[in-house]
């Protein structure tokens, strides 16, 4: 009797987790947002971006010297940094500092992966651009540099071996010397690093860097799946060099956001500008302050928070107050406030973009340039759980297996399309990566009765180098008329080949997803990194295009400097003329 129990227990536990085997993540082979920037830019793939100055045309920095990442994207500002490679991004921190940390990954500065290699290789740098530090002499002077480092956040931990470097370059020696490491290969929170700057490199070109080591194995790069690159990931923020005491770097006299607003739709990103008006829902939402207070001693800290928000159609702006909340020292607080921005079309427009800002109103001497934040949401045709910026891929590799998404629909209107944003893979594979498009209602939370299955197989089709999503069309034929609350979208697999969908692990929407793998439909919630398939539902009229990334601007070559400004503010143009310029303060008043 002994002997039945165990044997039925141990088949019980077969089936459990045979529905779990077939699908899983993994990591990118490229990184997409520095694609699509270049692309806007139209910096071809090999060339030295303008504005990285050489050597002998930089002019030399003094201190102090401070960096935390809240005032750029995508790649480091050429002010202050010699090279390129690290990602500036508000993707794969936990918990930063302030807004926007520099990510050392095994992606180079064009998005792709760097030579692959089981042994540990030296990939991305940041190179700070010469100081001069002439003027300063020990014991009368000490200069200190301090930084603080995160290891794997939400991407890919490091593997052990594989590591994180600062290095100090003395123009004595023409050479660079280490001045601290660490190899880890555990998730961590931030931690800080202090590191005293030796005498025999106080001279004029003084310089520092960041470098990381990545280990990428040639194994990785099978079937669907492309070279796992963008991994042993190390997150970097809010780097400072000055001569202050050791206890000014300790706690610091600072309170900053440390992410962008999210979740200002709920559970979405985007909603069709047409559905725009009957969703009331969207007026009950919230905004999220994520407020950290680094000084670590002393009184709690009175700080207010408001935001605006600006309809990039109509010019609009409507600010909001909230409330001045005292902040203790040495903790990271998330205050949630209603968000009770009105959403509703202006005009008559078929799509629309908000821009909101979030900011914090301090005390006086603080950092200014991280206490705001901003965010876009845009309205178009599709109902969207994601970003837009995967970190990961997903996929089956199941022949025969369904996936299904569930929408909640804010109108009665006709289900069109359905876009699915695909990573890249190797070019002579795409080919054998085929699903049927399909379409289920919703029967109490779970997919329901088909409503339609395509007749022909699609796949992901890759004709340029720039990921994007891909949009299937329901047949012209079929006016699928979408009367209830939700819905299911998604695909037939018909390989057993990985395709690899995009992830973005921003935000969690996974218990919205459903898998069948021939036994039963199942959520895959418990065997999974929290995220969201990148996959939307479109509705509308049978007029449309092929989904595109939206530039909430449009590209044109202006640049503003410098920035922060205190004086005058110097603004070039390569356009003939520029129609208009509107300045917004800090409360949101034109």
């Amino acid at each position: 009797m002994i002997y039945r129990f165990t044997y039925l227990l141990f088949v019980l536990i077969l089936v459990s987790c045979s529905d779990v085997a077939a699908q899983s993540l993994q990591r990118l082979s490229e990184n997409p947002v520095i694609k699509q920037y270049l692309k806007r830019q139209s910096i071809p793939q090999g060339k030295q971006f303008s504005a990285y100055k050489s050597a002998a045309e930089e002019t030399l920095l003094t201190l102090p010297f401070f960096e935390d990442f809240s005032t750029v994207s995508v790649f480091p500002d050429p002010a202050k940094w010699a090279d390129r490679c690290v990602f500036i991004n508000t993707s794969f921190d936990i918990d930063a500092i302030s807004v926007g940390v520099a990510t050392l990954d095994a992606i180079d500065e064009y998005g792709e992966v760097y030579n692959i290699s089981k042994k540990p290789r030296s990939s991305d740098t940041l190179t700070s651009h010469g100081f001069d530090l002439s003027s300063y002499s020990y014991p009368g002077d000490t200069v200190r540099l301090s930084f603080f480092f995160q290891c794997g956040g939400r991407g890919e931990i490091p593997e052990f071996g594989d590591s994180l470097l600062l290095e100090f370059y003395s123009p004595g020696t023409a050479q660079w010397n280490r001045a601290w490491d660490t190899t880890l290969n555990y998730n961590t929170e931030f931690r800080q690093v202090i590191v005293v700057v030796d005498s025999m490199y106080y001279k004029s070109g003084f310089r520092f860097r960041f470098r990381n080591y990545t280990s990428v194995s040639p194994e990785n790069v099978f079937g669907g799946e492309g070279a796992v690159a963008n991994a042993d990931c190390w997150n970097l923020d809010y780097v400072m060099m000055n001569t202050r005491p050791e206890a000014e770097h300790i706690s610091i006299n600072d309170i900053t956001l440390t992410e962008p607003p999210r979740n200002l739709l709920g559970f979405y990103e985007t909603v069709p500008w047409l559905h725009l008006n009957e969703a009331q829902e969207l007026t009950r939402n919230y905004i999220t302050y994520p407020i950290r207070n680094l000084n670590k001693d002393g009184e709690p800290k009175n700080v207010g928070r408001n935001y605006y928000v600006k309809d990039l159609n109509t010019g609009i702006t409507t600010s909001f107050d909230i409330i001045r909340d005292p902040f203790l020292p040495d903790t990271l607080t998330r205050m949630v406030d209603m968000f009770t921005a009105p959403f509703v079309r202006e005009d008559d427009s078929d799509e629309g973009t908000l821009e909101v800002v979030s900011y914090l109103v301090p005390d006086a001497g603080q950092v200014l340039q991280n206490d705001t934040s901003r965010s876009f949401i845009h309205f178009r045709d599709y109902y969207a759980y994601d970003d837009g910026s995967p970190e990961l891929g997903f996929g089956i590799n199941t022949n025969g297996a369904l996936l299904a998404y569930r929408f909640r629909i804010f109108q009665t209107d006709t289900l069109r399309a359905v876009d699915f944003y695909f990573n890249k893979t190797r070019e002579d594979l795409y080919t054998e990566l085929l699903f049927r498009l399909c379409v289920w209602e919703d029967q109490d939370g779970k997919p329901g009765e088909l409503l339609y299955e395509s007749s022909e197989t699609y796949t992901p089709d890759y004709f340029s180098d720039m990921p994007e999503f891909k949009r299937v069309f329901i047949r012209p034929d079929k006016d699928l008329i979408i009367a209830d609350t939700s819905v299911f979208v998604g695909w037939k697999q018909e390989t057993d080949l990985f395709i690899n969908l995009g992830y973005d692990v921003s935000r969690n929407n996974l218990p919205r997803l459903f898998i069948h793998e021939g036994h039963h439909w199942y959520n895959p919630s418990n065997s999974l990194f929290p995220g969201t398939p990148m996959i939307r539902a479109v509705f509308g009229n049978k007029n449309m295009v092929n989904s595109v990334p939206t530039n909430p601007y449009p590209d044109s070559d202006v640049v503003l400097y410098p920035n922060p400004v205190s004086g005058t503010l110097h603004i070039r143009s390569t356009e003939t003329r520029i129609n208009s310029i509107s300045v917004v303060d800090m409360t949101g008043r034109l």
